[in-house]
């Protein structure tokens, strides 16, 4: 074992980490808010993807631009099945009805986009993706630079979001009581709606990045949502922190592993943790006050 290997796969797994982050982010946000699991994320994960694919190769766009353009679509995406679907049914003040209704979405998501896109993989390349630094032995494509950088700034844009602005100081004020938040002249529902709009957000531009490096078809974003389920129950439900150090310690792992071990035991060693924080700690890696997770 030399350290260049050693440092090549950090590099690799911080990568892999950040993409894994800004997907679970997105749950992080909805169980802090709403403590519900939204089954249809991954969905949103493809549909940012196919976003930035056809606004790529169909629109004549930069890869960096697409990006944005996959934010967008999910946040667009977000604001409107929240505000058809899951808002009237909040307010028949049954919590069931929703959680149901994050299945029924995913599936009519992944039929749509079937039916739109066809089954046949999609090969997403860019221009980043052959472009190669090398320094002292480690190769690093522009590709992971351009992750690395996305992904610290739009979780240091989230914190300060969360931690210093009025909307941010409100969502976590419904987080710890939605009704009392209420009497105090907060909105719930608009919150429970940017909480939506900003996950979903979240979870296009992480399709973006994850594209190049996935086989794209309408049942991408499955491939990725089982293990960012994991990240956060590893982190802690609805805690930001944990579940950006749990996704950074899971793509490490993944990436020691398939370097040392065997691409073919990943999930193996993923779910083991995953086992052993449930039996040791099942509050996961950093356990707060719930109102302090969001």
């Amino acid at each position: 074992m030399t350290t260049t290997i050693v440092l090549q796969q950090a590099i690799n797994g911080v990568v892999l980490g950040s993409l894994y982050v800004l997907v679970a982010l997105g749950l992080t946000l909805i169980y802090g808010v709403l403590v519900q699991i939204n089954f249809a994320h991954a969905d949103f994960v493809t549909l940012g993807a196919f976003a930035a694919y056809f606004f790529m190769h169909l629109v004549g766009g930069g890869y960096i631009l697409s990006i944005a353009v996959a934010f967008a679509v999910g946040a667009a995406f977000g604001w409107l099945i929240n505000a058809a679907i899951f808002t009237p049914l909040r307010r028949k003040g049954n919590e069931l009805l929703p959680l149901i209704a994050t299945i029924g979405v995913s599936v009519m998501m992944q039929n749509l986009m079937l039916a739109w896109f066809g089954p046949i993989p999609y090969a997403f390349e860019t221009q980043y993706s052959s472009e190669v630094i090398r320094f002292a032995g480690i190769f690093v494509s522009w590709q992971s630079v351009i992750i690395i950088i996305v992904s610290i700034l739009t979780i240091a844009l989230l914190y300060a979001f969360m931690k210093f602005t009025f909307l941010g100081k409100a969502l976590r004020a419904v987080a710890q009581d939605r009704e009392t938040a209420g009497l105090m002249g907060i909105n719930p529902n608009y919150l429970i709606m940017l909480t939506f709009v900003i996950a979903s957000a979240l979870a296009g531009m992480g399709g973006a990045m994850l594209a190049p490096v996935l086989v794209l078809t309408p049942f991408a974003g499955t491939s990725v949502i089982v293990k960012a389920f994991a990240i956060v129950i590893i982190g802690g439900f609805g805690n930001v922190e944990g579940t950006i150090l749990a996704g950074l310690i899971v793509g490490l792992i993944e990436s020691y592993t398939t370097q040392f071990l065997d691409p073919g035991l990943i999930d193996i060693v993923v779910f083991a943790l995953l086992l052993v924080m449930l039996a040791i700690k099942p509050t996961g890696l950093i356990s707060e006050r719930r109102e302090e997770n969001v």
